[in-house]
This record gives structure tokens, sequence and C-alpha cells, in this order.
């Protein structure tokens, strides 16, 4: 009797911790069918903004972006403007994600449209869907949609297991140009060329100091 006592507390410790893990999110690079070359770095610039802004929430894990370069690398994806279901269900397991934020954008009449879904990695499932539209001139408030109701979501779906950690204050105002250079800086670092990532780095920051983010980077730099 005691030892089934014993054996049912180690059992029940287990799943305890075993649900209190955190459920693991990775957000791919999304889609862009036009042929605007400057417009295509808005990928990188995007899921970096969507990232930080993501591990604000308490119930869920965010896969770093430099990990997720590494496992497009490994699949031959890191290239590639669109990426099909099934590659990224099988980028979404080598992650160890649960959950994937997927999407796509487009311009059109001078504005931005951007859509994101939440897919179930095992399932392949839309678990949740969002989409936003803005100017040019005010990518950030197209962003901070985006990433509001996608915290809302993971917020109110997945238990909080953890104390949030403080996402870099957002600028005040943010061009979609601005963006368009940071994922250029990050696509010069995802080649290997730190030191043409430093330059484009340090122009965006001299053009928009508040962009918190692009400040992080160039520290990381310097390290």
């Amino acid at each position: 009797m005691v030892r089934w006592l014993l054996a049912s507390i180690v059992v029940l410790a287990t799943v305890g911790r075993a649900a209190a893990e955190p459920a693991t999110v990775a957000v791919m690079y999304f889609d862009y069918d036009g042929k605007d070359a400057d417009l295509a770095m808005l990928r990188k610039g995007l899921a970096q903004m969507l990232i930080s802004d993501l591990v604000a929430t308490p119930a869920i894990r965010v896969v770093e972006r430099d990990r997720l370069q590494e496992i497009l690398g490994e699949l031959k994806l890191q290239a590639t403007s669109k990426i099909d279901a099934a590659s990224a269900v099988k980028a979404g397991k080598l992650l160890g994600a649960r959950y994937l934020v997927v999407g796509g954008y487009f311009d059109v009449l001078k504005q931005f449209r951007a859509d994101a879904r939440v897919v179930d990695v095992e399932t392949g499932k839309v678990m949740f869907s969002s989409g936003a539209t803005g100017k040019p001139d005010d990518f950030l408030t197209l962003e901070q949609k985006l990433a509001g109701e996608l915290n809302t979501y993971f917020a109110t779906s997945i238990p909080p297991v953890k104390a949030p950690v403080r996402a870099p204050a957002p600028p005040a105002r943010l061009k979609a140009s601005t963006v368009i250079a940071y994922g250029k800086a990050l696509d010069a670092l995802d080649a290997g060329d730190k030191k043409l990532a430093q330059q484009r780095l340090a122009t965006v920051v001299k053009d928009q100091p508040d962009f918190r983010l692009a400040q992080l980077d160039v520290d990381k730099l310097m390290k």
C-alpha cells in the first residue's frame, strides 16, 4: 500500500511538472508572393518583431529566430519566399514547437495587409487566425495589432505557468522602410557578414533611435 502511494505521488508530480511546461511556439517567416526585393526583406524583420512581442506571453516559450534560421537552412528553405504547409510543419517538429505562427503579407493601393494563423504542429489544424491592414508609414500599428491578438489567443487558450518577460518597448512610430532595412541587416547576419550587419543595424538605429529591438542586436554584435 505504501509503495502504491509513493508511486502515485511520483506519477502525479511528474504529470504536474509536464503540465507546467510552457508550450513552445515558432514564428515562421511570412509568405510574400510579390516581386519587390525590398518588401521581401520584411519577412525577417516582421518575424523578429513578433518573436520579441510574443516573449512577453507567460504561457508560451518562443523559439529564437537564430534557431529558426538554422533549421530552415537544414531544410534548404532559408531563401524561399513561400513555405508550404508540409515543410512548415516539418520545421516546427524539428524546432520542438507545439504551435506555429504562419502567415503572409502583400501590398496593394499603398497599404500593407498581413494575415497570421496559429497552427497545431501535430494535427496541422488552424487554431486561430488574425489579420491587419496598415499604411507604410505606420507599419508598427499593423505589427502591434497582430502581436496583440496572438498574445491574447495564447494567454487565454493556454494557462500561464511563469512570470511574463518584458519585451522591448516599441517605438512611437515605425515605417515599413525601417523594418525593411532591419530585415536586410538580419539577412546579412544570417549570411555570416557581421560587419555588414553591424553597419546596417547602425543605420537603422541612427534613423530610428527608439527602435530598441535593433539596438539590442547592435549590442549583441558588439560583445
